[in-house]
């Protein structure tokens, strides 16, 4: 079945004529386990909402607060059932709540609800105590399906406070662990998005002179990094190596940007240092040249552009509302290795933005590097 058409068998279980997308989407989702993790889901459920309205089944919301827009394409919060003539239900069977579960004896249950609510009920009267399990092995023990409970978090019961991962369904989620090196033993951890500029970095820190400068270095995989943040606590604990720096060094532009704040946070959350952005990389990426895309609506870069250094902010202001963004890639390993001079301390460089880049950038006319003499040098060496 095609997202579209397992969309179209969850609408047949809802009674009410909104349904919240979420819902739709976690259909889809079931049927296809790489779904939930491919860099093209929200394209793939764009168009699979638009299927629903090509069949007459769904309308669309009217107005900006019925869509979500934080990243593109923009998705639905919630859709309409076409009106029409619907079957009638034949009343659900009464059915015995245990106690951890009374609300749902005063809640009027769509289908689905009962449906996720069942296997929770006899587990809990069976075996109440049963061991907390990551969330897709107790998926697959409930419901014979790993993917069942993906997303559950969104789901109006657990959000409203009603039904707990932890207490009612003995689990727990387990995201994708962050892929973490320990190159030396500082207490810092860098985390850069972008797979070319991870191995950049990674060579210049393995040639670094000064291996007590250098800490961690971690790569953040994009939209997984929010979710994967809180596993880093696990590393620092089992290498006996904690932090009180986290660096985020990403893309300059408006999805880069507002994952680093959403990873900032989320990693307080856990009990970790904020996500602060690594501001001297920042700032060297920023001499480079831009490419074009779509400029974002002011009010949302301001808002994203907080999370950098004050001295910088007015110079990424000004690029991503004109219309142009700085991919990690436009600073490359001759840059890289340019920019970090071994002869100072390492994290400062990382971190802090400097009153002036003593060397040249990259030119914007050629693929050639036109950096300092004895920098062309040190790199000839090291390759």
């Amino acid at each position: 079945m095609t997202p579209a058409e397992r969309m179209a068998v969850r609408l047949t279980q809802h009674s009410r004529r909104r349904v919240d997308f979420d819902l739709l989407a976690a259909a889809a989702e079931e049927g296809d386990s790489s779904l939930p993790t491919s860099p093209h889901r929200r394209s793939i459920l764009a168009v699979a909402a638009g299927e629903l309205v090509s069949r007459n089944l769904v309308t669309l919301p009217i107005g900006k607060e019925g869509w979500d827009t934080s990243a593109v394409p923009p998705l639905p919060r919630w859709v309409s059932q076409a009106a029409g003539p619907r079957p009638r239900q034949r009343p659900a069977a009464l059915r015995a709540w245990v106690r951890e579960l009374s609300f749902a004896s005063r809640l009027r249950l769509s289908p689905a609800d009962r449906e996720l609510l069942d296997p929770i009920n006899s587990q809990l009267r069976d075996t109440p105590q049963t061991e907390i399990l990551p969330l897709a092995e107790r998926s697959y023990l409930l419901y014979r399906d790993e993917k069942r409970l993906s997303g559950i978090e969104k789901n109006h019961l657990v959000k409203s406070g009603l039904l707990d991962i932890t207490a009612h369904l003995r689990a727990r989620p387990t995201p994708p662990p962050l892929a973490m090196f320990e190159i030396g033993s500082a207490p810092w951890m860098l985390i850069v998005e972008n797979s070319a500029t991870f191995a950049s970095l990674r060579e210049v820190l393995h040639t670094w002179p000064d291996r007590s400068q250098i800490g961690w270095l971690a790569y953040g995989s994009g939209d997984q990094l929010v979710a994967s943040i809180p596993t880093a606590a696990d590393a620092f604990e089992e290498r006996d190596h904690p932090v009180t720096d986290i660096l985020l060094y990403g893309d300059l532009d408006i999805d880069g940007l507002e994952c680093g704040q959403q990873t900032s946070a989320r990693s307080v959350e856990v009990w970790l240092p904020p996500v602060e952005p690594a501001g001297g990389l920042y700032q060297a990426l920023l001499e480079m040249p831009p490419r074009a895309l779509a400029p974002t609506s002011p009010e949302r870069v301001k808002a994203a552009i907080a999370w950098l250094p004050e001295p910088i902010r007015a110079r990424a202001e000004a690029l991503l509302t004109s219309g142009e963004i700085l991919r990690q890639e436009a600073l490359p390993l001759p840059g890289l290795r340019q920019h970090l001079y071994c002869g100072q301390p390492l994290l400062p460089q990382l971190r802090d933005v400097r009153a002036e880049l003593p060397q040249k950038p990259l030119r914007a006319d050629a693929g050639n590097w036109t950096g300092r003499p004895e920098d062309t040098a040190r790199a000839e060496v090291r390759s």
